[in-house]
């Protein structure tokens, strides 16, 4: 490979606070070449520190990625869970599915959206999300649209597997799309405001779908078939046009930023991500996910929220009509459980993100979704189920976002991070396949199984947060004994007069941390192993 220079430049400090920096040495030293790094040569040194410009800069991020990726995950979601409006109207009754060969079609989805995730996320890296999102987001609009027109059992089971296969890069895709755009601390608020999607869809979903079933017997169709054709139909429609508003990552110079806002969204990304932070592709990153003890907690962890949220995803209009409302009553009474879940998830992601903690509050919301589910187990009071699956929902969803920005921004370099999210994911849609058997109809009314089932795996996401948060913690006072502690994750602490624009660390600092014979490359792969590197509890 080739070779190049890249700069260690020292600045000395001028005026009593410090204010100004005066260029007095240019050294070179040789490096491995990369495209990432290459733009980040030019970059001055007087933009490495953090300045009041930055909240400018992240409303104007918020402003053309936030609400894109917001309306997209809305829409992806919608066409995930609208199977469950379906069934009130009359789709298990038309192509005669018995409870199994419905459950079936539930859990189909996940399976392929299992075996693609991982493999999509790292095409989203080499093709681009511009490319590849509008591409995945039309096929699987397709595939919903075509859902309308299915006959029998095995066609809706061939659609859902094709759904799933479209739809397993979206999710996980715009999850590392983000983390490559915000800090580590950012990243909350932004998640959860996209998870906010879920509770939208949940709010709207069944409003829509008992609007939509107003047009049973339009062209012959039953009001089952339209739900389909019309959010198949948006689908499509907005897949295809979202080439035009989606941008791809700070290094490939987005038309909406200027050339320093470019620089500067991708030195705060440097600045955040520490030493060890490295964009190329690495095989060795990708091993070295898998080989972290963590991402199984994590994933066990993001499982065991998932079976209960995704279960009450595609089961709550069941489940509340079997309290002894009618279906369309049951259709409108799914709206007011998301509308407090979009709520408690804005909630959680501002404090989250304000004081820069994740596990405490999947642990506390556990505790409340614990207590919900022993409410559904034992009273048969049909006011009180209601209130149950209300503070369920308000629960389980801020977990769900909290627990994927625990993950995301407590990983590092890049491709460690992309292939332990998908892994994370890949997982969590397991328990969409588990979420999708566990309710059926022989249990109704009180659906004891699920229930219990949901409660079981409530206590082990409160016993997992818990077993990470000791675990970071140990770690981050295991490294300030050792090498110090850190007031921020650069390479260069407050009194240094050498900044490493790099992330390599100075000589004395190499030295410290034992990498003084390391090359670049290693340095780069280390990621949150790096001395200098601290967890976000």
């Amino acid at each position: 490979m080739d070779k190049q220079l890249k700069p260690s430049i020292e600045l000395h400090e001028s005026g009593s606070n410090g204010e100004n920096l005066e260029l007095v040495e240019f050294k070179p030293i040789q490096v491995q070449a990369e495209s990432s790094t290459s733009v980040v040569n030019k970059i001055p040194a007087n933009r490495t520190n953090d300045d009041p410009k930055d909240k400018k800069l992240l409303r104007k991020l918020d402003l053309h990625i936030i609400p894109a990726m917001t309306l997209l995950y809305l829409i992806c979601f919608l066409d995930r869970v609208n199977i469950g409006q379906a069934k009130l109207n009359g789709l298990t009754t038309t192509l005669n599915l018995s409870s199994i060969q419905y459950n079936n079609c539930l859990s189909a989805f996940f399976v392929t959206y299992i075996l693609f995730e991982i493999p999509s996320n790292l095409i989203l890296k080499k093709l681009r999300p511009s490319r590849w999102i509008p591409l995945i987001m039309t096929a699987w609009g397709v595939a919903t649209t075509f859902i309308g027109r299915v006959d029998s059992y095995a066609g809706l089971f061939i659609c859902r597997i094709l759904l799933g296969a479209a739809e397993s890069g979206f999710f996980p895709g715009i999850n590392f799309y983000l983390s490559s755009w915000y800090k580590r601390r950012e990243i909350s608020w932004r998640v959860s405001i996209l998870f906010s999607a879920v509770s939208l869809a949940g709010t709207f979903g069944g409003i829509l779908a008992y609007t939509i079933n107003l047009m049973h017997g339009i062209w012959g169709q039953e009001g089952w078939r339209w739900i389909f054709y019309i959010e198949g139909s948006v689908t499509v429609i907005i897949g295809a046009l979202s080439f035009l508003f989606i941008s791809d990552f700070p290094s490939d110079r987005p038309k909406f930023l200027t050339e320093n806002e470019c620089d500067r969204v991708i030195v705060r990304l440097r600045t955040d991500a520490g030493p060890g932070a490295s964009e190329h592709f690495s095989w060795s990153q990708v091993g070295s996910a898998f080989l972290d003890w963590k991402l199984y907690v994590w994933s066990l962890c993001g499982l065991t929220i998932t079976v209960p949220i995704l279960s009450l995803n595609f089961f709550s209009p069941t489940i509340i009509a079997n309290l002894g409302f009618a279906n369309y009553q049951a259709q409108l009474l799914t709206a007011p459980p998301y509308a407090f879940a979009f709520i408690t998830t804005m909630t959680t992601a501002y404090f989250s993100d304000k004081y820069a903690r994740r596990g405490i509050f999947i642990m506390f919301w556990s505790i409340i979704s614990i207590i919900s589910y022993i409410i559904l187990l034992l009273t048969e009071n049909f006011v009180l189920k209601y209130f149950a699956i209300f503070i369920a929902v308000g629960s389980l969803t801020p977990s769900t976002a909290i627990c994927i920005s625990f993950l995301s921004c407590n990983v590092s370099p890049h491709i460690k991070r992309a292939t332990a999210l998908a892994f994370m994911l890949s997982m969590c849609n397991v328990g969409g396949v588990i979420g999708g058997q566990i309710y059926r109809y022989q249990d109704a009314p009180r659906f004891i199984m699920g229930h219990s089932i949901n409660l079981v795996c409530c206590v082990l996401s409160f016993a997992t947060a818990t077993i990470l948060v000791a675990a970071l913690y140990l770690e981050n006072q295991r490294r300030d004994r050792l090498y110090a502690k850190v007031n921020n994750y650069t390479a260069s602490n407050t009194e240094a007069d050498t900044i490493d624009i790099f992330n390599l660390g100075s000589a004395e600092d190499r030295q410290r941390w034992g990498y003084e014979n390391m090359s670049e490359k290693k340095i780069r792969n280390l990621g949150d192993k790096h001395a200098a590197w601290r967890y976000i509890l």
